[in-house]
């Protein structure tokens, strides 16, 4: 259909107006390269462009708005490489994006609003465009001030989250706008327009059902991208998580290379990204070493964040040089301080005298440790285990002694290791863990071989079925006497 130039030129400034709010949301998500004056003189520019496409579109055929909406698709994605800083996916995403907000919002309730408005039997008229154009533009306000107010954040975060990941959202809005183009082609060719009286029902409800379609389905894609960028935060976040938790712990083997009256190693393979069991070892001073294991109940982030407290009052309880039920019974009264999540902590303390082998240790609900002693098997250290910390205040703790002699070695674990879960849902369990340690293959290994063989045959039990807890372990063997009249200098 062709009409006069000046209806063809207001028909394409409705249009351009399009553009110019498709370039507002991009410039309300995406961060500038140069100053507010020359992205708008940017801006001015590719507008330009689209106004005089349009205008050479439509003085052919203005029910014919395949050129319009090519040229947005192409000029939007160009202006914001041009213009902004931010990754190019991300660029090209939200101006899409833009311009595809701006259409439907052009035909659900521009089209429709206009159709109530306006009874000419030819929309294609100076007064009907010139009313088009005033709904347009209070239609676009609304829609600009609540992209800015509800939806440019959520954007900005994807953005912001996803990064390059982002490059495989791009699609989605491209192919969203193609698919509104064949859509607003498929109702021209159908006469379905919004100024038609015989029409106009036919034109509401088709728009209203399309129109809606596109929302829903965009909105539920573009929510799952939004979730996707959050689990992906979140991920790295866990992952941040989990290196301070690693780090926080002795991880640098051999631990004390100028000591040789013992040898001490520990691992940590939490079932998620944190976890709630922790180790410890450390001198308390040049005669005397300490060995914690402990499991908080619980996993996950509340299990991780009140290990940190846990392991930071018993490292500083010890090294006040007290007993372990002493350590034990003063680090329970400060656990059992603002528990409000009732969380609690099994744990095993022992410390060594380097100059007599003698280890003196206590138990709060831990499961007990194994020990070889003189070449032997390892066996139970079995003892009646006090209550947890952090469970109840005024508890006290009990301590017991076992005296090593060189080549004697001391196995610490957690409950991750005994309760061990394979496919049919069978327990590692006590007997399996006695064996793996007193097998042909086990016999002689340093604490640095043990442990990774202990880790192996529980592997080899679960055989690939999902870890339920962390697995924790801690190997000290004694080797030699420190000699009797070093000095008991506090470190």
């Amino acid at each position: 259909m062709q009409v006069e130039f000046s209806v063809t030129l207001l028909w394409s400034l409705a249009n351009n107006l399009s553009f110019w709010v498709a370039a507002l949301l991009t410039n309300s998500t995406l961060t500038r390269r140069r100053n507010a004056g020359q992205t708008f003189l940017g801006w001015v520019l590719f507008a330009a462009l689209h106004l005089a496409i349009c205008v050479a579109s439509y003085s052919i055929n203005i029910t014919d708005d395949n050129i319009n909406f090519l040229s947005m698709l192409v000029l939007m994605p160009v202006a914001a490489v041009a213009l902004y800083n931010d990754e190019r996916a991300a660029r090209v995403f939200t101006s899409v994006m833009g311009a595809l907000i701006a259409n439907v919002t052009t035909f659900f309730f521009c089209g429709t609003t206009l159709s109530f408005i306006d009874n000419t039997p030819n929309p294609y008229n100076m007064r009907t465009i010139g009313i088009f154009l005033c709904i347009k533009a209070f239609w676009f306000t609304v829609m600009f001030f609540a992209y800015r107010r509800f939806v440019s954040k959520i954007v900005q975060q994807v953005i912001s989250v996803l990064g390059k990941q982002l490059k495989n959202y791009v699609p989605i809005p491209v192919y969203c706008f193609v698919a509104f183009a064949i859509v607003n082609r498929l109702t021209n060719t159908l006469g379905i327009l919004p100024g038609l009286p015989d029409t106009r029902v036919y034109f509401i409800i088709f728009y209203l059902i399309i129109c809606s379609v596109f929302v829903i389905l965009y909105y539920e894609i573009f929510s799952t991208a939004l979730w996707s960028s959050r689990a992906l935060k979140t991920e790295a976040e866990l992952n941040v998580a989990s290196n301070i938790q690693r780090d926080m712990l002795p991880n640098i083997f051999p631990a004390f290379p100028d000591r040789n009256e013992f040898d001490v190693y520990a691992t940590m393979d939490p079932a998620k990204e944190v976890g709630g069991d922790f180790y410890d070892f450390f001198m308390i001073d040049q005669t005397h070493l300490a060995i914690v294991i402990a499991d908080v109940s619980g996993k996950g982030v509340p299990a991780a964040l009140f290990m940190v407290i846990a392991k930071t009052i018993i490292r500083n309880q010890a090294q006040s040089s007290l007993s372990p039920a002493e350590i034990f019974t003063r680090a329970n009264e400060q656990l059992c301080e603002n528990n409000g999540e009732g969380l609690f902590v099994t744990a095993y303390l022992g410390i060594l005298d380097l100059r007599t082998g003698v280890l003196t240790y206590a138990n709060a609900g831990h499961n007990p440790p194994m020990i070889q002693q003189e070449g032997g098997r390892f066996e139970w250290l079995k003892l009646r285990p006090g209550f947890v910390l952090a469970g109840m205040e005024g508890m006290r703790y009990k301590e017991f002694q076992v005296t090593l002699k060189p080549g004697d070695c001391l196995f610490l674990y957690t409950d991750g290791v005994t309760e061990a879960t394979n496919a049919a849902l069978e327990l590692y369990g006590e007997k399996r863990l006695e064996a793996a340690l007193n097998t042909d293959a086990a016999k002689g290994l340093a604490p640095d071989q043990l442990l990774p063989y202990v880790k192996s045959q529980v592997d080899l039990f679960v055989s690939g079925a999902p870890q339920a807890d962390d697995i924790t372990m801690l190997g000290l063997q004694f080797c030699e006497y420190m000699p009797s009249n070093a000095k008991e200098e506090t470190l």
